[in-house]
């Protein structure tokens, strides 16, 4: 009897040895947590693809903007998103009435919904409702701050007068903006002849 005792107490510490074995060889350093932390977020990470695309972003529970594309992919990864539009992409800007405001037309755009940003590239056209015009080939719309950005070369046309140069940052409406490098400057003649 007194074996069979000596027998379970060697039983057990040797299941003791083996567990503790078990977890302090198991225990991940930093380095590892973050490698699988890393495998799990590109495990989550999805692609959502869509044609003829027409979404609205909303506001205090009004459409403030309107976004159309023939094709449309939206990539998730580790709770945030970007969608990448293409083949003629049209963003309608609304005021406060539903009115057209601005509308920005380009070949394709990524917006970056955790920061609200589109991002638009080629042959990009800005039209505003007062008739001022915007032509470039990238430009960085700020939905939150209502401004525009581009390091590259801008034309801007107003119903009077035209501005080319580089370097553009200002109002999404354009009525206010400044050029790092202004190239040019030209005074636009009304036709007096006009019938």
């Amino acid at each position: 009897m007194i074996l069979l005792s000596l027998h379970n107490y060697i039983r057990y510490v040797l299941i003791y040895v083996c567990s503790f074995w078990f977890i302090c060889c198991t225990d991940l350093s930093d380095y590892d947590r973050e490698r699988v932390a890393d495998a799990i977020a590109d495990s989550l990470f999805s692609v959502t693809e869509t044609q003829n695309v027409q979404m609205a972003l909303i506001q205090d529970g009004r459409r403030t903007v309107t976004v159309t594309a023939p094709y449309a992919a939206t990539y998730t990864r580790a709770g945030q998103s970007e969608t990448e539009l293409k083949d003629s992409v049209n963003v309608t800007i609304l005021d406060s009435e539903g009115e057209i405001h601005t509308t920005v037309v380009s070949e394709t755009a990524r917006y970056f919904a955790h920061v609200a940003e589109f991002h638009f590239k080629y042959n990009v056209v800005v039209l505003t409702n007062d008739g001022r015009r915007l032509f470039t080939d990238y430009l960085e719309w700020s939905y939150r701050n209502r401004s525009v950005y581009t390091p590259d070369f801008v034309t801007i046309v107003t119903p009077t007068d035209s501005i080319t140069g580089f370097g553009l940052d200002g109002s999404d409406d354009l009525e206010t903006y400044t050029l790092t490098e202004v190239t040019g400057e030209f005074e636009l003649e009304r036709n007096r002849n006009s019938q």
